[in-house]
């Protein structure tokens, strides 16, 4: 075999360290991150919480490391200050080669991972954040616990720039943070050629597309979120990460004049551009404004609303790959699914369908689970025929990008068997 296999796992890593999302404590078990009705909270630190006895059994020997700090603390730690933390017990318990993962032929390590602390000691802002964190840490698990800061740069750096955020089952929410040792071996491009996908905490990187070359240097994956404008990318990826990307969506102009595309003829070009433009800066205004109600939890009804007077504005001036256009509708998607308004969800849905494939590709986990979440609500509430499409559709998809034995693919074809009855 000469290359990877579109659909092919390339690497399953399980996490070196993770925590939960603060807002997820109680809510979700801090092992495997999966909902649990009755949690049962640890009998020592009474913070975190597991499943049941066999996840508090496999959880230990990362909590064990912490579990006393949590005990003793005055202020309970939030999410990113228990990583560091655990990364700093980690290190100092099993040194920095201790554990690792061998990534075809790479010995991965914590200690092999790239840190950037030069770039980072050298960045005021960045170099000032962490110092007040250093506090934070010390105040947690004492000062004899944390290194210098050069040396506590080393480990910051490399948490920071190797970290992944964990999604839930949907790939909706962000629950969690996670360094993985095996994940990290690859490179960035906005056009990846591979996928990354969570089943609770672990993580899977499969081929989207035939890779040519067996080489994990072939092998990218994408840091950021795909739908943003070229410099909104590259200023993300400066800031966390300290380079440029230099793949086909950086270097020519044809996603980011769909994303910007307006709907405008030709010939009245000259006497609309002006017009046009203070329409666009007014849609991005607004959609600001939406955004920052979702942000600080305002009605859904209200944010339903505004929506739609978006949506209808929008819909004279905007293509229909336009990002501004694209992020409204995913607002209303999402709020209508909420609001259990599903034939309006169905509607909103079937608009970023498109987009999407065009964005992401044929093969990708967001399109894959789009369709899933449009073929659920089309089953139970919108027509059958439509459904089995969307769900074909997301089968076909998922089969790559998640892999058969992954539970939200099997779900997904029991509900293709149910259809077919």
């Amino acid at each position: 075999m000469t290359g990877y296999q579109r659909g092919e796992l390339i690497v399953c890593s399980k996490p070196y360290a993770y925590a939960l999302g603060t807002e997820y404590r109680g809510l979700r078990c801090d092992h495997c991150f999966k909902k649990c009705n009755d949690l049962k909270r640890c009998s020592q630190c009474s913070f975190v919480y597991f499943c049941d006895k066999n996840c508090q059994t496999r959880g230990w020997g990362l909590h064990k490391l912490e579990c006393k700090y949590i005990m003793n603390a005055k202020q309970k730690p939030l999410a990113s200050t228990r990583l560091i933390s655990l990364v700093l017990l980690k290190v100092k318990k099993y040194g920095l080669d201790n554990p690792f993962e061998e990534v075809l032929g790479r010995k991965m390590s914590f200690g092999t991972l790239m840190s950037h602390s030069k770039n980072i000691i050298k960045d005021k802002k960045s170099y000032q954040l962490m110092l007040i964190l250093m506090r934070e840490i010390s105040n947690y698990i004492g000062p004899a616990n944390v290194p210098d800061p050069e040396e506590f740069a080393e480990a910051y750096g490399r948490m920071r720039v190797n970290g992944f955020s964990i999604t839930d089952d949907n790939d909706s929410e962000v629950v969690g943070c996670g360094v993985y040792l095996g994940a990290a071996v690859f490179d960035h491009s906005c056009e990846p050629n591979a996928e990354v996908v969570f089943d609770g905490v672990n993580l899977y990187v499969r081929a989207k597309q035939d890779i040519p070359q067996r080489d994990i240097n072939q092998v990218f994956v994408s840091y950021i979120n795909q739908l943003q404008l070229t410099h909104s990318r590259q200023s993300a990826l400066k800031e966390l990460y300290y380079f440029r990307c230099q793949c086909i969506r950086c270097t020519t102009s044809l996603y980011d004049d769909k994303m910007l595309e307006v709907l405008i003829d030709g010939k009245e070009a000259e006497e609309q551009l002006k017009n046009i433009k203070e329409k666009l800066q007014n849609v991005k205004e607004q959609l600001k404004k939406l955004e920052k109600m979702v942000d600080q939890h305002a009605s859904l009804s209200s944010i339903e609303e505004k929506c739609r007077k978006e949506i209808e504005i929008q819909d004279q001036i905007l293509g229909k790959k336009n990002i501004y256009w694209i992020q409204t509708l995913v607002i209303a998607f999402n709020v209508c699914i909420k609001l259990k308004k599903w034939i309006d969800a169905i509607s909103f849905g079937n608009l970023l369908t498109e987009p999407y494939r065009f964005y992401y590709g044929p093969y990708s986990r967001h399109l894959g689970i789009h369709l899933f979440k449009i073929g659920k609500i089309q089953l139970y509430y919108g027509s059958p025929t439509d459904a089995k499409d969307a769900l074909k559709q997301a089968e076909n998809i998922m089969k790559v990008t998640h892999g058969e034995q992954h539970f939200l693919y099997q779900d997904l074809v029991k509900l293709l068997a149910e259809i077919q009855k």
